[in-house]
């Protein structure tokens, strides 16, 4: 098998922990299990994500309580537990990895209206709790949800969606700009706001000259 030296090691280690957060790989998978090689995957394995939402570990750690709350349950049958498992954890994983992406948007004046009416909602929500539903974000990690509820949730809440359209046009606008698909030209000034600085110019000097 291959092994890593205690070189390799801490060579990995350093380049995990220069990285930055917002850099770090996504995992998106169909299936967190597989019978004909008696394969589970947990936490990192199916679902690494950025630390925004603070999540990946209490994610991982729900994996295996579930998997293990499901051993007992089939009596550690895994034709049974293993399909059950993914069933129960995909919806999970992936809705972990696009709260962390989606939750917030990487358009700085998107992002601070997302969070004036976050602040509004949760407001509303504290007067109104019958009627007005809670903003998502401030429900993650609060042991009665499941992260695909909450994922729902911000969906209806029409915040997943709109973030995504705008983050996944920021990072494709950023990838055809770094690798050469997309050069950006000289942002040129429109004759019209030339000949109104112009005008404004010559006022200024009309007015100083009959002074």
């Amino acid at each position: 098998a291959f092994k890593l030296s205690e070189e390799g090691y801490l060579d990995f280690a350093v380049q995990w922990v220069n990285q930055r957060w917002n850099r770090t790989g996504m995992v998106h998978c169909n299936m967190y299990s597989s019978l004909p090689c008696k394969i589970v995957l947990m936490g990192d394995a199916a679902h690494a994500t950025s630390p925004s939402i603070g999540m990946g570990m209490n994610t991982a750690l729900r994996d295996a309580q579930k998997f293990n709350e499901l051993l007992d349950k089939f009596d550690d049958d895994l034709e049974k537990a293993l399909p059950q498992y993914s069933t129960d954890r995909v919806p999970e994983g992936n809705a972990l990895s696009d709260l962390a992406l989606h939750t917030y948007c990487f358009d700085s004046s998107v992002s601070v209206k997302t969070m004036i009416k976050g602040v509004i909602r949760t407001q509303l929500h504290r007067m109104f709790p019958s009627l007005i539903q809670d903003q998502a974000g401030n429900l993650i990690g609060r042991v009665e949800y499941k992260l695909a509820e909450l994922y729902q949730m911000a969906m209806e809440q029409g915040i997943i969606s709109k973030h995504r359209e705008i983050n996944n046009r920021i990072r494709q606008e950023f990838f055809e700009r770094q690798t050469g698909m997309i050069k950006e030209k000289p942002k040129s000034v429109p004759l019209l706001k030339y000949a109104m600085i112009a005008g404004l110019i010559s006022c200024g000097v009309a007015i100083f000259i009959n002074k």
